[in-house]
C-alpha cells in the first residue's frame, strides 16, 4: 500500500510551469522584436550613410564641373590639383580624383589615389569596391567639352563606418544592458499581467480547500473584482472569467444553504419520531406486550441513533461557529491525563503516554477534550486489541499514534467529511466518521496545525498549537 499524508494548509502560489512558461513568451517576443528592430536600424543606418557619401561625391563632382577654372586645367593636367584644392578647398579631404581618358589610362590621378589597392573602371556612372579594411565609392562623370575624358570622383571609407564589426568593451556593454533591460522587462511583465490570474487561483485554492465543511465559499476579494468593471472589461475575456467564478461561487454558496438547511431541519424532525418509539417501546416493554430481548434490541438502535443524530448536531452548530467561547489556559498534560484515565477504563493497558513536555493550549476545555478523546478513540477502534496507542506531547504538538492497518485512501480523501465510515480487513469495528471530521473543525476553529501520516504499519496524527508570548 503506499503511503497517504495529509496537511491542512493554503496552497501558497500560481503553478510555477504557467509562470515559466509565460515568462519565456514574454522574454523571446521582446528578444525577436529587439533584433528585428535593431535589423531595420542597421539597415536604414547603413542606407543614410550611403545616401550622405554619395551627396558629398555628387556635391564635389558637381562642383568642379561647374568651375571655369577647372574647365581650364582639365585641358592642362599639370594644374588640375591646384585648381581642385581652389574649388573645394577643405571638402576635398578624404577625396580621390582621377581624371581618364575612353581607353581608361590614367591623365591624372590625385596623390592618395596610389594608396588605393583596386582598379577602377570608367564605368558604370556608380562604382563600390571593399576591401577587407576599405570601402570605396566611385563617381564616374564625362567631362563637359571634351568628351574624351572621363573625371572620377571617389570617396575613401574605413569599412566600420557602415558596418558594425568591431567587438569591444563599449559594444559588449551595449548588448548586456539590451539583454539586462529585455530580462528585467519580461520579469516585470511577468509579474503585473500575471497577478490577477495569481489572485484568482490562490483565492479559488483556499476556497476549495474547505469545501468539505459547512461554510459558504468566499467570493471573490475586491482586488479582483475591479478587473470586471471599467471600459477595458467590456471586451476583456479575464473580466468574463471573473464574473462567470463569481455566478458559480453564488450557486454554490446557494446549494449549501438550502443543503444545510435541509440537513439540519431533517436531524432535528427525526428526533421527535425516535422520541416517541423509544417511549412506546418502553411502554409496550413494561406491560410485557413485547418479548424481553426484542424491545432491549430496539431501545438500543434507537438510543444508537439518537446520538449519531445528537453529535452530528453538536458538530454541525460547531462548524458554522464564527468565534471561540468560554476560553481557558489548559496544560497539555492534565487534559490528556484526564482524557487517558477515561479510555484506560474501556480499554485497559493499551495507552501509553510520553509526555516529554507540558505547555498551555488556549481553547474551550470540552473542545480540546473531545479532539484527544476522539483522535485516541479512532485508534483504539481501528487498531488490534493486542496493539497499544501512543500520546505524545513535546515542542507545543501533541502526537497520538497507532499500530494498526492505517487509514484507506477512500476515506483520507473525504477527510473532514461527516459520516465519512472507514474500516479495516479482519474488523466489525466502523464508526460514524464524526469523530474525524470533529476534530479537523476545531483545528479549523482555532487555527491549529494538523498533520496525518497514515501507511499500512500505523496512523500518526499531530496536531501543533500555537506558542503563547509569555511561555518560554
Amino acid at each position: 500500500m503506499r503511503e497517504h499524508q495529509y496537511k491542512l494548509k493554503i496552497p501558497e502560489t500560481l503553478d510555477i510551469g504557467l509562470r515559466n512558461r509565460f515568462f519565456f513568451i514574454i522574454l523571446t517576443t521582446l528578444i525577436l522584436s529587439a533584433i528585428g528592430i535593431n535589423l531595420v536600424h542597421v539597415k536604414f543606418f547603413k542606407s543614410q550613410r550611403l545616401k550622405l557619401i554619395d551627396s558629398q561625391i555628387i556635391e564635389s563632382s558637381n562642383l568642379l564641373l561647374q568651375s571655369e577654372d577647372f574647365k581650364l586645367a582639365a585641358q592642362k593636367t599639370d594644374a588640375v590639383e591646384e585648381s581642385i584644392s581652389r574649388v573645394l578647398k577643405g571638402t576635398r579631404i578624404g577625396k580621390v580624383f582621377m581624371i581618364r581618358d575612353l581607353k581608361s589610362n590614367i591623365v591624372y590621378q590625385s596623390f592618395n589615389v596610389s594608396l588605393l589597392q583596386a582598379e577602377i573602371p570608367v564605368s558604370p556612372e556608380w562604382f563600390t569596391f571593399e576591401t577587407a579594411t576599405e570601402y570605396i565609392r566611385v563617381r564616374n562623370i564625362q567631362l563637359p567639352g571634351n568628351s574624351s575624358r572621363i573625371l572620377q570622383v571617389g570617396l575613401v571609407l574605413d569599412r566600420n563606418f557602415l558596418d558594425w564589426e568591431i567587438i569591444d568593451v563599449r559594444v559588449i556593454n551595449y548588448v548586456s544592458g539590451i539583454v539586462l533591460s529585455l530580462f528585467l522587462a519580461s520579469v516585470l511583465l511577468t509579474l503585473v499581467l500575471l497577478s490577477p490570474l495569481r489572485l484568482l487561483i490562490t483565492h479559488l485554492k483556499d476556497a476549495t480547500s474547505n469545501l468539505v465543511n459547512m461554510r459558504d465559499v468566499r467570493p471573490l476579494p475586491k482586488r479582483l473584482l475591479r478587473y470586471t468593471h471599467g471600459f477595458w472589461a467590456k471586451s476583456d475575456e479575464f473580466s468574463a472569467l471573473l464574473e462567470t467564478v463569481q455566478k458559480l461561487i453564488n450557486r454554490i454558496n446557494s446549494n449549501y444553504k438550502l443543503t444545510r438547511s435541509w440537513t439540519l431541519q431533517m436531524a432535528h424532525e427525526l428526533k421527535t419520531p425516535l422520541a416517541i418509539m423509544r417511549a412506546e417501546t418502553d411502554s409496550k416493554s413494561k406491560l410485557n406486550l413485547l418479548p424481553t430481548g426484542y424491545s432491549q434490541d430496539v431501545l438500543k438502535e434507537i438510543e444508537q441513533m439518537s446520538e449519531i443524530i445528537t453529535q452530528f448536531l453538536e458538530w454541525a452548530e460547531l462548524e458554522n461557529a464564527q468565534i471561540q467561547k468560554d476560553l481557558h489556559a489548559l496544560r497539555i498534560k492534565s487534559v490528556v491525563k484526564n482524557v487517558a484515565a477515561r479510555l484506560e477504563k474501556i480499554s485497559p493497558h493499551r495507552i501509553k503516554l510520553h509526555l516529554n513536555s507540558d505547555f498551555s493550549v488556549f481553547a474551550n476545555p470540552a473542545h480540546l477534550d473531545q479532539l484527544i478523546t476522539n483522535l485516541v478513540t479512532n485508534s483504539l477502534k481501528f487498531s488490534s486489541s493486542s496493539q497499544h496507542v501512543e500520546i505524545i506531547t513535546s515542542e507545543q504538538t501533541l502526537v497520538v499514534k497507532d499500530f494498526g492497518p492505517g487509514i484507506s485512501k477512500e476515506v483520507i480523501e473525504r477527510l473532514g467529511e461527516p459520516f465519512n465510515v472507514g474500516t479495516f480487513e479482519g474488523s466489525e469495528e466502523t464508526g460514524n466518521g464524526l469523530g474525524l471530521a470533529w476534530v479537523l473543525t476545531v483545528v479549523k476553529l482555532y487555527q491549529w496545525e494538523i498533520a496525518l501520516d497514515s501507511q499500512p504499519t500505523g496512523t500518526t496524527v499531530a496536531v501543533k498549537f500555537p506558542k503563547e508570548d509569555h511561555e518560554v
